[in-house]
């Protein structure tokens, strides 16, 4: 195997890795918040992704720029994970560019949901 394909496909497994935890840890803190108030959601077009690479991408860097588009966007725009395995992505398209001004893309093309 190439030494670049061998670094691609590592990327790539450790972005999907990350962004499981990232979206999990999210999941769990918003479900543990009990009196929090409904946010009002836009009805916006989202798009499912099932794997996200970078090239020289960590385990920690999807979860890096993906809190910080959330920072930039608002928590409403934070994405949501659908389970069981194989995990897929739930994001809006403002979410969605943010994360590719940050380097992540979408292992193929976003489909609408």
């Amino acid at each position: 195997m190439r030494k670049s394909t061998a670094l691609e496909i590592f990327g790539l497994t450790a972005g999907a890795l990350a962004l499981v935890v990232a979206v999990g840890q999210a999941n769990a803190s918003s479900k543990s918040s009990k009196g929090a108030k409904p946010v009002a959601a836009v009805a916006q077009q989202r798009y499912a992704v099932d794997m996200w690479w970078n090239i020289g991408g960590d385990m920690g860097g999807l979860r890096k720029a993906t809190d910080a588009c959330v920072k930039k966007l608002g928590e409403a725009e934070r994405p949501t994970l659908v389970s069981p395995p194989p995990s897929t992505t739930i994001l809006t398209k403002p979410m969605l560019d943010c994360l590719e001004a940050e380097g992540w893309r979408p292992a193929g093309e976003p489909r609408p949901v």
